[in-house]
């Protein structure tokens, strides 16, 4: 697809998994230790997860695993491994995603003698339990997308959507430049897709998959099915002020449960005049990020004055920032100390090297609870959080970062199946933390302006809300 024609149509029996991953992914074989953590099912996690903190209320925990969310029904979770200042081993949540990537990293399952992927399990619970809401008389299925460098993924949600659903699915790819008339149109809260011959189709669904801006390309009220809804985003799912607000709140409901979403210290809220004494506050060292950017952007790592400088010679559309704690190397400090984390990373090469790394778990869930959908890691020499670059204002994805799942590349990163779990649980308590939020914002389809704002006082974001 290209700007030219940004718009095909997928048709049942068009899916194919061999057709949705990256070649390094096609030919891999799935680490074994990975196979038995996607087979454990939730009452093998909780059993084990209880074994490891007998502190945790089983019963909490449960719910938590059960949990059928209202509007993020589909998510992942950037987690690091690190060390606490005790030296306590542990996954924390670096970020949360409403319009998660990583399908196509995910070598191939096993299932009854056929080799399958996560496309369709998203499509059978979580989309499937949104588009319950979806009125049939609307017309037809769409997946809007904004980013190039994604069309291998949107392809295997759209030929799965096709494949359950039994009829034909557009793919509509958006563009972010003004000089292009989009696609897409909104009429009485319907959204309509315009094909090559110029004919606009009304759409009762929409499997969203978009990294800039959703919120000023879909609505916060629709008759369309928006999947997810759009409330996912502003509510953490794109918004990393939020999703530190929705972790804070979440984690005062779980007081007492041995239970908490783990994060770095965040701060909220802040001018750009305040950020020098956020980072001081911090010890020098810190992460600036721009709430609402996505695919690693907008983000200024800040261990002195040159990169502190950097940030404040940059230009910045938003008025607020967050400043959180930089997860570092240990071997930074003579001690460790209370609050912080201390990155782990991989396993060191044959060259005594260890890189830095993240896990992305991917989880989707339906009336039955929560299920992993999806795990890969990045790795890198320094700091990072994702795979996507932009190169000339275009998007190339850097593969060979990634570290897949599978025999050759999974044992480098050190992870044992304790981890994984860990990694789950936190994923999930994250997502509902995010959904809860939402649910404090949208009541009876109306958005709580008052309260947003509140919660996350920048009036340009406010701004392109109200247009």
């Amino acid at each position: 697809m290209s700007i030219d024609n940004p718009i095909k149509k997928v048709y049942p029996g068009d899916f194919d998994p061999a057709l949705c991953v990256i070649p390094k992914t096609l030919n891999a074989t799935i680490h074994p230790l990975v196979s038995s953590f996607f087979s454990l099912g939730n009452d093998r996690i909780i059993t084990r997860y209880k074994n490891l903190n007998p502190q945790v209320d089983v019963n909490v925990l449960r719910n938590c695993l059960e949990y059928n969310p209202k509007f993020y029904k589909w998510a992942a979770s950037d987690l690091f491994n690190v060390i606490d200042s005790n030296g306590k081993r542990q996954m924390i949540i670096i970020e949360s995603g409403s319009s998660p990537a990583g399908q196509y990293g995910m070598p191939l399952f096993n299932i009854n003698n056929k080799r399958q992927n996560g496309y369709k399990h998203v499509i059978q619970t979580a989309f499937k339990e949104a588009l319950k809401d979806a009125d049939p008389s609307l017309g037809e299925l769409a997946v809007v997308y904004d980013k190039a460098n994604n069309e291998i993924e949107i392809t295997g949600y759209a030929t799965a959507i096709s494949e359950e659903a039994k009829e034909h699915v557009w793919i509509v790819m958006l563009q972010d430049d003004d000089r292009y008339e989009q696609p897409i149109k909104w009429e009485n809260q319907i959204m309509y897709i315009r094909d090559q011959e110029g004919v606009w189709h009304p759409i009762r669904a929409c499997f969203k998959h978009m990294a800039h801006k959703p919120w000023t390309r879909f609505p916060l009220k629709s008759k369309t099915v928006v999947f997810n809804n759009i409330i996912s985003c502003l509510a953490g799912g794109h918004n990393k002020s939020m999703a530190s607000k929705s972790f804070e709140l979440f984690n005062n409901e779980l007081s007492g449960s041995g239970l908490a979403i783990r994060f770095p210290e965040t701060i909220c809220n802040v001018n750009k005049s305040e950020i020098s004494s956020c980072i001081e506050k911090m010890g020098g060292r810190a992460v600036i990020k721009a709430p609402y950017g996505s695919c690693g952007q907008d983000i200024y790592i800040i261990t002195n004055s040159e990169e502190l400088n950097e940030f404040f010679d940059s230009s910045h559309h938003y008025e607020k920032f967050i400043v959180q704690s930089l997860v570092e190397n240990a071997s930074w400090s003579t001690k460790l100390h209370p609050g912080k984390f201390y990155h782990i990373g991989i396993v060191p090469d044959r060259h005594n090297q260890t890189f830095v790394n993240d896990l992305r778990m991917m989880v989707s869930a339906d009336e039955t609870g929560f299920h992993p959908v999806v795990i890969y890691r990045n790795s890198w020499e320094d700091f990072g959080t994702n795979l996507s670059v932009k190169l000339d204002s275009k998007w190339i994805r850097e593969n060979d970062r990634m570290i897949t799942m599978d025999h050759k590349e999974f044992d480098i990163i050190g992870l044992g199946i304790d981890d994984l779990i860990d990694a789950y649980v936190q994923t999930v308590l994250s997502v509902i933390a995010i959904d809860k939020m939402c649910q404090k914002l949208l009541i009876n389809n109306e958005f709580n302006f008052e309260l947003y704002h509140t919660l996350n006082p920048d009036d340009v974001l406010l701004g392109e809300l109200l247009n």
